[in-house]
C-alpha cells in the first residue's frame, strides 16, 4: 500500500460565536433573554445589568421604520398597575423545553462529527412551535453558504429523532415520518395522507372511497389510524405555558390615524460593559490577568451587539407587518395576505431570520395580547389575480352561512359557487375545511336543525 499526502478543498460549516449568540438572541422571548442575560453576566467579570430603563419621555421619535411607524423610547411598561414590585419571572414554572429534548439526544450520537453536529443543531433551532421546519432548506444553505447535500443530511438526522414527525416540512410529511416508524405503513395510509387530508378534515368519506379504492369500512381503518397520529410533533413538551407569564415584545398603538411601535424593555435589564475591570485592562500591574480579561471583553461585547441586533431587527419586522396589516389595526378589516417571505423581501432578511424572530413573540393592541405570528395570514388566489388571507376567506364562508335561509342551506358547493361571485375562488373542498374549522356543521345537519328548531 503506497502511502502519501494529498492536498483536498473541503467545505464545513463553521458558527461564529457571535452568529449563535445572535441567533440565539433573536429567538428567545423577553423573558428566557433577561434569565440568559443573568446567566451570561454570571460567567463573565465584563459584563454589568444595570437596571430596567424607566419612563423618561412620551416623546415619539422618527426611527427609520417601515410605512411612517415611529415608536417610543424607553417607556414604561405598566404589568398590573397594583404592584409595582411584582417580578413575572418568580411565576414563570421552569418548562422542559422541545429543543432542549431534541439537542440532548443529538449529544448521544456518537457517530455525527463536529459538521454534522452543527448543522442538526442549527436546524432544531429553526424548527417552530409546533416542531417543523417551515423554512426551505435551500434557503437555510445559501445563509449558512453549505452545501445543500449536506444540510438535507443534517435534516435526515433531526427527522429520526423522538418523537416521530420532527423535522417535517408540513403536516403530510409530519404523519408520513410516523407511519414509517410504525406497523401501519402501508399503501393506503399513504395515499390518504398524502392525497386525502383535505377530505377527511371534511368526512368525505364517499371521495375517500373513490380515492383509496376500498370499502368503506377499510376507509374507516385508515381514518382511525390517521386521526390517532400526532400533528403537533412538540406536544406534551412546556405543557404550562397557560400558567406561564406572557409578556409582550411591543404594544401597537393606533394614534391619530397612525400606528405607534411601543417596544417593551421594562423587563430587560441594560447590558454594559463594567467600568472597574475595564479601568484594570488599562493598569500595568495587572498584567497577568489581561489576556484573560481581553477575552471577557470580547465575548461581552458579542452579546451587546446581539440584543442591539435582536431588539433593532424586532422592531424592523413590528413596523413592517404593522404597517402592511394597517387597515386591520385602524379599520377593523380582516388581516390582509402577509406571509414571512414578504417581510423578508421588504426587510432584506431570510425566511429563517423571520421565523427566528417572530417565534413565541407577543404583542398588544388595544389592551389584548396575541401572537406575533397571528399577524401572518396565507394568501387564497381571488378572481381577478389578486390575493385575500386565509382568515378573510374563513370570515366570509361564515358570514355567508349566517346569511341563508335556515329551511334552504347552501350546500358547500353553493357557497364555493357564492364566494367566486365576489372574486374568491375556492374549491368545495377548502370551503368544507374552512366550515369544519369553525364548527359549523354540513347543510344537511343545519337544515335538520332548523326544522326542529321550527317545531318547537
Amino acid at each position: 500500500m503506497m502511502l502519501g499526502q494529498y492536498l483536498a478543498e473541503k467545505q464545513e460549516l463553521v458558527l461564529s460565536q457571535y452568529m449563535q449568540r445572535s441567533l440565539k438572541c433573536l429567538q428567545l422571548p423577553i423573558l428566557a433573554l433577561r434569565e440568559y442575560l443573568q446567566d451570561e453576566s454570571l460567567s463573565n467579570p465584563m459584563l454589568e445589568l444595570g437596571d430596567p430603563p424607566q419612563a423618561e419621555s412620551s416623546q415619539e421619535q422618527k426611527d427609520g421604520g417601515e410605512d411612517g411607524i415611529t415608536r417610543r423610547e424607553r417607556e414604561m411598561w405598566s404589568v398590573s398597575g397594583e404592584d409595582a414590585d411584582f417580578d413575572p419571572a418568580e411565576a414563570c414554572p421552569q418548562p422542559r423545553f422541545f429543543s432542549d429534548y431534541l439537542n440532548d439526544q443529538l449529544g448521544q450520537m456518537a457517530a455525527l462529527d463536529q459538521h454534522m453536529l452543527a448543522l442538526c443543531r442549527y436546524l432544531i433551532g429553526c424548527l417552530n412551535e409546533a416542531g417543523y421546519l417551515d423554512c426551505p432548506v435551500s434557503e437555510l444553505a445559501q445563509e449558512l453558504k453549505c452545501p445543500l447535500w449536506d444540510l438535507e443530511q443534517a435534516l435526515f438526522v433531526v427527522q429520526a429523532l423522538d418523537p416521530p414527525g420532527v423535522g417535517a416540512r408540513d403536516l403530510s410529511e409530519c404523519l408520513l415520518l410516523q407511519l414509517a416508524q410504525g406497523k401501519h405503513f402501508t399503501q393506503t395510509n399513504v395515499r390518504l395522507v398524502r392525497q386525502g387530508l383535505e377530505m377527511l378534515a371534511a368526512d368525505d368519506y364517499a371521495g375517500l372511497e373513490a380515492l383509496l379504492g376500498c370499502s368503506r369500512e377499510k376507509v374507516r381503518h385508515a381514518v382511525e389510524i390517521v386521526r390517532g397520529l400526532n400533528p403537533i410533533p412538540s406536544q406534551g413538551f412546556d405543557t404550562r405555558r397557560e400558567e406561564q407569564f406572557i409578556v409582550p415584545e411591543a404594544e401597537i398603538r393606533c394614534e391619530g390615524g397612525e400606528l405607534t411601535i411601543v417596544m417593551n424593555d421594562r423587563f430587560l435589564p441594560v447590558v454594559c460593559l463594567c467600568k472597574e475591570y475595564c479601568v484594570l485592562l488599562e493598569n500595568p500591574d495587572y498584567k497577568e490577568v489581561h489576556p484573560y480579561l481581553r477575552e471577557k471583553l470580547a465575548d461581552a461585547k458579542s452579546l451587546i451587539g446581539s440584543v442591539e441586533d435582536r431588539n433593532e431587527t424586532l422592531f424592523r419586522l413590528l413596523s413592517a407587518v404593522a404597517g402592511l396589516q394597517k387597515g386591520y389595526f385602524i379599520r377593523g378589516e380582516s388581516l390582509a395576505p402577509v406571509t414571512m417571505s414578504m417581510i423578508a423581501e421588504k426587510l432584506g432578511m431570510s425566511v429563517s431570520t423571520v421565523s427566528r424572530a417572530v417565534r413565541e413573540k407577543y404583542v398588544q393592541f388595544e389592551g389584548k395580547t396575541f401572537q406575533l405570528r397571528k399577524l401572518f395570514a396565507v394568501p387564497v388566489q381571488s378572481e381577478n389575480g389578486g390575493t385575500v388571507s386565509v382568515n378573510a376567506a374563513r370570515e366570509q364562508v361564515a358570514r355567508f352561512i349566517r346569511a341563508e335561509d335556515p329551511g334552504a342551506p347552501l350546500s358547500d358547493e353553493a357557497l364555493a359557487e357564492t364566494l367566486a361571485s365576489v372574486g374568491i375562488r375556492l374549491s368545495r373542498r377548502t370551503v368544507a375545511k374552512y366550515r369544519t374549522e369553525q364548527g359549523i356543521p354540513a347543510s344537511g345537519s343545519r337544515k335538520r336543525s332548523a326544522r326542529a328548531a321550527g317545531r318547537r
